[in-house]
């Protein structure tokens, strides 16, 4: 996108000035222009000291957590993506993401939840956990499931690392719809350049920016329904008005009480639910979903391989491999079912969170997990193929 108004580093002067000195006063608006500015290519609207001053008056006034800052922030950087094609405006996609930041090394039960919403009937596309990544991904064809990664004790696993680890990989940005297979994965850095060239200056930062924050928000799917997982009760609400204002028309933004990014398999996590623009919080229990809580001790994560051998033994109904004490695969699964539930609530296809679990466990028995996970990695495949041709 190109706005009407030219967008240079001495026109972002005046709004880095107004928010490092009057932040209280700083606008929706005025955080449009700012955002419009900070995409710009090559650092055409600012230099890179001019966005990480601001990134960092971002943080320091309180503004990256104001439900009006992210809504337009947000608003400004879906305008720059490249857009995803659905077969159809009806289609009900869905997301489950979260803001990360909880400090927690639990196993990958977004990504897991993901794909056995999506053999339980839900059509999930869910995007990377890292902006600066390409289609490059490669591949970790040799000896994926390499029993003794899971006794690493200080390794992180994210999405986009445990699918590689399965042998998947993000498929590039076409002009065809989006298929209609029920579990897809893309990659965020292919459909944001511009944010993907603010990576450098983020990683340069010692603190967590904005935009670590507005990624749940940036699908460029534009999923339908959304379970979204925030580190704080207090961004709750932010992030539940900040789905209403994107046009998300269902969604569960959930915390677990410990302070983690999911619902939590060890205890209550508040919930904010979002219908038809009305938004209304509660508190939750595994024992809702009929599920048993387990110290989340029992669900820790380990390396991208051995994260990715756990759920193949999850999903193919094997013997667990060798975990970790005292993770658990049965603790795990519990963990990836409640957390499945919530998103089949979300798309329309569990009643309750009871029958999310039923129906996430039947995904997970009669292989419909697997096969949805198989039937991403073979048009991944497929489409390796066509590329090399």
């Amino acid at each position: 996108m190109t706005g009407a108004a030219p967008f240079t580093p001495d026109s972002f002067k005046p709004l880095l000035q107004k928010l490092i000195d009057r932040p209280d006063e700083f606008t929706a608006q005025e955080t449009r222009l700012s955002f419009h500015h900070l995409a710009q290519k090559e650092f055409g609207g600012a230099t890179p000291v001019q966005i990480g001053a601001y990134l960092m008056a971002l943080k320091y006034s309180g503004k990256a957590h104001d439900d009006v800052i992210i809504s337009a922030a947000a608003e400004v950087m879906r305008s720059y993506a490249i857009g995803v094609k659905l077969e159809s405006p009806d289609d009900f996609v869905v997301d489950i993401v979260g803001t990360g930041g909880d400090g927690y090394n639990t196993f990958n039960v977004s990504t897991s939840a993901a794909i056995v919403a999506a053999g339980a009937g839900a059509r999930v596309c869910k995007v990377s956990d890292d902006w600066s990544k390409a289609t490059k991904t490669k591949r970790l064809t040799k000896n994926p499931f390499n029993q003794h990664g899971s006794k690493a004790s200080t390794s992180s696993s994210g999405s986009a690392d445990i699918l590689a680890a399965l042998g998947c990989h993000h498929p590039p940005p076409t002009s065809a719809p989006l298929p209609k297979i029920p579990f897809v994965f893309l990659a965020a850095g292919n459909y944001h350049p511009a944010i993907g060239a603010l990576a450098p200056i983020r990683k340069s930062l010692p603190f967590r920016t904005i935009f670590n924050v507005l990624g749940p928000l940036l699908n460029p799917a534009r999923p339908k329904g959304m379970v979204l997982g925030v580190y704080t009760k207090a961004l709750g609400p932010v992030f539940a008005r900040a789905l209403c204002d994107a046009g998300v028309q269902r969604a569960l933004v959930v915390s677990g009480q410990e302070g983690l990014d999911e619902l939590s398999i060890a205890g209550g996590s508040w919930i904010w639910s979002l219908e038809n623009g009305q938004i209304t919080e509660s508190v939750v229990h595994p024992s809702h979903f009929g599920l048993t809580a387990q110290p989340l001790d029992f669900v820790v994560g380990s390396t991208p391989r051995a994260n990715a051998a756990t759920l193949t033994a999850l999903l193919k109904n094997q013997p667990a491999p060798d975990l970790a004490p005292p993770a658990s695969l049965d603790a795990i699964r519990d963990f990836v079912l409640l957390n499945a539930a919530a998103l089949l609530v979300v798309a329309g296809v569990a009643s309750d969170f009871k029958d999310g679990v039923k129906r996430g466990r039947e995904s997970i028995e009669s292989g419909k997990a697997w096969e949805a996970l198989q039937a991403f990695r073979n048009m991944d495949l497929k489409d390796e193929i066509d590329r090399s041709m």
